[in-house]
């Protein structure tokens, strides 16, 4: 315990040098409203205080975040928004509910298919892939090919109309089309193995089983039942299995994400912009990721171990907002091949 203490205070301090070019103020607040638990927020910015002596008061919204700032409208003290998946990182932005945010620091640190047209960022990724034994010899994939008749009876997913299988589905929609979808939905629920139930955890279990030769699922949950924090049964199970390199055809991997954006009422947004730059720095980056064993989203910065034993996965190239537009069109397509029947 002391050495991660020790870790975690030499990022504050590497934080605070890149900070200190910012001008950053003093004795101030911001109200950060997350979807994420305050406990998975506040090593970050502890970070974050230490190094500017900005105080954050993190308000936890589980659900209806457009709604509450909806209601509340100019007299919302959100500053910052930070959200988990792409479905509800791009929602305040399509509804109006957040500012553009213009940083060259932002700009450098972030991919541009991970920027929402300005008005939101990604902070951390959740790579999305193809799961299987530790022996199996499969090495990568193309998630084109999981319809292929070689896995007939052999695949495992949680429910299609969960947003992570969604967000997959639409990503597949933006790079082939409607019918090209259609067919390869028609053809993974052939090769199930069982009809889709429970969560990505269960299918990393069955994986480890026997009871399924591949699944689908996010790196996060990997990551988190090796880690041990689900007991030790599961991290048994989780030792057993591997996330395979999975991409899409000339393409790359598909990602979810944990985003964040200044909020449209912001009563202070010169040091909203100041928090979110802050946390792509490299030592940032680190602290946050490693909360829920995510990706950073910033390449420099240091993976905690887990994650990278997993692997490098590399994001792929289309926009999170391209697949956020077609995610209510991938949900017609699934309920029209019967996938959760």
């Amino acid at each position: 315990m002391a050495v991660r203490h020790k870790a975690i205070a030499v990022l504050i301090a590497a934080a605070s040098a890149c900070l200190a070019a910012t001008g950053a103020s003093r004795a101030e607040e911001i109200t950060l409203y997350s979807t994420r638990e305050a406990a998975l927020v506040e090593p970050v910015v502890a970070a974050f205080t230490e190094a500017s002596g900005v105080k954050v008061k993190i308000v936890f919204v589980e659900d209806g975040l457009v709604k509450r700032l909806t209601s509340e409208g100019a007299a919302s003290p959100a500053d910052v928004l930070l959200t988990i998946g792409l479905d509800k990182t791009t929602q305040p932005a399509v509804s109006g509910l957040t500012q553009a945010m213009s940083s060259t620091r932002i700009e450098q640190a972030v991919p541009a298919n991970l920027r929402g047209g300005g008005q939101w960022i990604a902070l951390a990724i959740r790579p999305r892939v193809v799961m299987a034994r530790r022996d199996d010899a499969l090495a990568a994939v193309d998630y084109e090919d999981l319809a292929s008749p070689q896995w007939r009876g052999k695949l495992c997913i949680r429910s299609p109309l969960h947003q992570n299988n969604v967000a997959l589905v639409a990503a597949y929609l933006v790079h082939h089309g409607e019918a090209a979808t259609e067919a390869w939905l028609a053809g993974l629920k052939a090769n199930l193995a069982h009809k889709p139930d429970r969560k990505d955890n269960d299918v990393i279990r069955e994986i480890a089983q026997g009871a399924c030769k591949i699944g689908i699922g996010n790196t996060v949950a990997l990551a988190q039942l090796r880690d041990g924090r689900e007991g030790a049964d599961w991290r048994a199970w989780a030792m057993e299995v591997k996330a395979v390199p999975s991409t899409f055809k000339g393409g790359g991997t598909h990602v979810n994400l944990t985003g964040a954006a200044i909020a449209k009422q912001a009563p202070h947004p010169a040091l909203a912009r100041q928090f979110l730059e802050f946390l792509v720095t490299p030592a940032a980056q680190r602290i946050f990721a490693a909360a829920e064993l995510e990706y950073p989203v910033l390449a420099a910065a240091e993976r905690a171990p887990i994650v990278a034993e997993m692997g490098t996965f590399i994001a792929d190239a289309i926009s999170i907002d391209q697949i956020a537009a077609r995610q209510q069109a991938a949900i017609s397509l699934i309920k029209k091949v019967g996938f959760d029947e």
